[in-house]
């Protein structure tokens, strides 16, 4: 027999079932009344039943029940005021008021008696503890519901693959970003639920179930059996086993490869930026090494938590089940950012430099140093304490070189020596886009630059000199700053004629 604060089997199973068949009624109306309509009593009628669906489940004593009364009371009456008013601010009051009554509500239902008598602190913070709330709600009602079918060996392997399926659509997303062939896939795909004319009402209706569903969930956090047992459970690592990190882990690496492997494959195949392909060369260069940096960080994160505290909790032998896995990610994701790097360098020779681009290339390199940090640990003895203060180290220890480095000066000494070599030269970024810390190496490489690319650049620098005070006139001593005096010394004499009055 399971223990009294648990409650029966039966009893979760309903309980179960009953908050799934809410989220699904109110999915099912949003999608309906709400979705692509104007506001009218279809405001009113979903939040009525919205409300009366939380009443059912809660089941709230007389004593929340009164406390509740009052944001719940307002929300209702608000939101019918959606069928009376036409004026647009207040309609979006209504959302918002209508919205944080609720939210508020969620919070009361799931806290002791003793918090009922809420004040000022908890109107205010409602929302953002209702959305936390809400959230968790959601993980725990979805593992909870895993965990009352199929058996307890197919349970881990079913809760893994539920949590890698989002992971391997958003780095399938990020991939496709980045190389044609993984992008015509997914736009084919687009385009067949393109044809579906339903599907963003369907995807609305299903969002809006799971946010009833987290919301209805988090309201028994307190006072519930059924809480206890099994809906807001702890959130520690004790529910996710070594078979779901395993399969979390492989499932990143093996999208992660098949990339890897698909960049690989251009080296010695048909490369996307040929002729023929579809693709220029500025498309391949410039596509994807955002969303491939963005890509290498989410598979950091993702090995970061996978090992965040599992030797405590299964011990270390079992710890190392996923150790491979996850430098099996590591060894792609540091291919995966060697492409990316590659990838900027092309634009680069091709369209110049710019300070972003070297600020994203110097963010790759620091990945890459914390990746052979985390890999270490991996490897080793898995200290997310000792990591975080490594990590912290390396990042202070890249911003500190890139303050004492003149990265405006490398930016425009780099695109002056492409000059020498195509003879191309962008005169507006380099004056307009480019710091005081690049002026005087622009004012020196004047006499390096040939007509009528050299008038251009004069005029400008000697625009930028008249518009910028700070070159000008004398300063406190307390203002010093060493690459401000150094461009201060470097004066572009240019006709006055040529400068426009406004300057």
């Amino acid at each position: 027999m399971p223990h009294a604060v648990g409650g029966s089997p039966i009893t979760v199973t309903m309980r179960i079932g009953l908050l799934w068949t809410f989220a699904a009624i109110a999915g099912a109306l949003g999608a309906i009344l709400l979705f692509d309509a104007l506001p009218g009593i279809n405001w009113g009628l979903w939040v009525g039943a919205a409300v009366a669906g939380l009443l059912i489940y809660r089941r709230p004593d007389r004593r929340t029940l009164r406390v509740m009364a009052t944001p719940l009371g307002f929300g209702v009456i608000l939101a019918a005021g959606a069928a009376v008013t036409t004026t647009p601010i207040l309609r979006v009051a209504i959302v918002a008021i209508v919205a944080s009554l609720m939210a508020l509500a969620v919070v009361l239902a799931s806290e002791h008696a003793a918090a009922l008598d809420y004040g000022p602190l908890e109107i205010i913070t409602a929302p953002f503890r209702a959305l936390s709330r809400t959230a968790r709600g959601v993980i725990s009602s979805v593992a909870v519901t895993f965990d009352s079918i199929g058996s307890a060996h197919e349970r881990p392997a079913l809760r893994g693959a539920v949590i890698a399926a989002p992971v391997v659509l958003v780095l399938m997303l990020l991939f496709a970003s980045a190389d044609p062939v993984l992008a015509r896939g997914r736009d084919a795909i687009y385009g067949v639920f393109s044809d579906w004319g339903d599907m963003p009402r369907i995807v609305f209706g299903v969002l809006l179930g799971l946010f009833v569903l987290g919301a209805y969930a988090a309201t028994r956090a307190a006072g519930s059996s059924f809480a206890s047992a099994a809906l807001l459970p702890s959130t520690g690592v004790e529910r996710i086993g070594l078979t779901e990190r395993r399969i979390v882990l492989a499932a990143a690496a093996t999208v992660s490869w098949l990339f890897v492997l698909l960049q690989l494959s251009y080296l010695f195949g048909a490369s996307p930026a040929i002729a023929g392909s579809g693709v220029t060369f500025a498309e391949y260069a410039h596509r994807g090494f955002g969303e491939l940096t963005v890509a290498a960080t989410i598979a950091a994160l993702l090995i970061i938590a996978a090992h965040d505290n599992v030797r405590a909790v299964h011990g270390s032998e079992t710890g190392k089940a996923i150790t491979w896995p996850s430098l099996a990610l590591l060894a792609a994701v540091v291919c995966i950012l060697v492409s990316a790097f590659h990838r900027i360098m092309l634009y680069e020779d091709a369209y110049g430099y710019t300070t972003t681009r070297v600020y994203v290339q110097a963010y790759m390199l620091l990945a890459l140093a914390i990746l052979f940090v985390l890999a270490w640990h991996v490897w080793r003895k898995f200290d997310v304490r000792a990591l975080a203060r490594q990590i912290m180290t390396v990042a202070l220890a890249t911003l500190t070189f890139l303050v004492f480095w003149n990265g405006d000066e490398w930016v425009a000494q780099a695109n002056l020596a492409r000059y020498a070599h195509t003879g191309k030269l962008d005169v507006q970024y380099l004056t307009g886009g480019l710091s005081l810390d690049a002026y005087p190496a622009l004012v020196q490489a004047l006499p390096r630059v040939t007509e009528p690319e050299r008038a251009q650049l004069s005029l400008a620098l000697a625009r930028e000199y008249a518009r910028r005070s700070e070159l000008r006139g004398t300063k406190a001593w307390y203002e010093w700053n060493l690459r401000r005096e150094r461009a201060r010394s470097f004066v572009v004499v240019t006709h006055p004629a040529n400068i426009p009055p406004s300057l």
